[in-house]
């Protein structure tokens, strides 16, 4: 229980955002930027981030993790204007950590509000690092 009670602290404390910004070209192709800029309103997951963290918490399963210690993972992704979640990815010291984040987060059905810029929805990188002490 106290793990999965550290597990919820760390993982509440640890949220940053940051918004992808698309750029039309002459030959109408986009380059993607991750520099950071203001938008309006960022994504919202329904219920605000407390339920984002319960969902967290009820999906991932921690047995899937093999070995014991401090594990960190970061996993990104891209809310798009349409509120679904792409482009999972995560990266930290621990394979099985790495592949149980993107899993849960791949494994969301949950549409998202997506960001607004300008009065209009916006592709949003949100980044979300974590750490399991097993």
């Amino acid at each position: 229980m106290k793990k999965i009670g550290l597990f919820i602290l760390l993982l509440g404390s640890h949220f940053v955002f940051a918004q992808t910004i698309h750029t039309g070209l002459a030959n109408n192709k986009s380059v993607v930027s991750t520099e950071n800029i203001n938008v309006e309103t960022p994504a919202e997951f329904p219920g605000g981030m407390n339920a984002f963290r319960k969902y967290i918490f009820n999906e991932i399963n921690i047995e899937k993790i093999k070995s014991s210690g401090v594990f960190t993972s970061v996993t990104k992704f891209v809310v798009g204007t349409d509120g679904n979640i792409e482009s999972v990815s995560a990266k930290g010291d621990n394979k099985d950590m790495n592949q149980e984040m993107e899993r849960v987060i791949k494994s969301i059905k949950i549409k998202w509000k997506p960001a607004q810029s300008n009065g209009r929805p916006v592709k949003y990188w949100v980044t979300l690092p974590t750490t399991i002490n097993l």
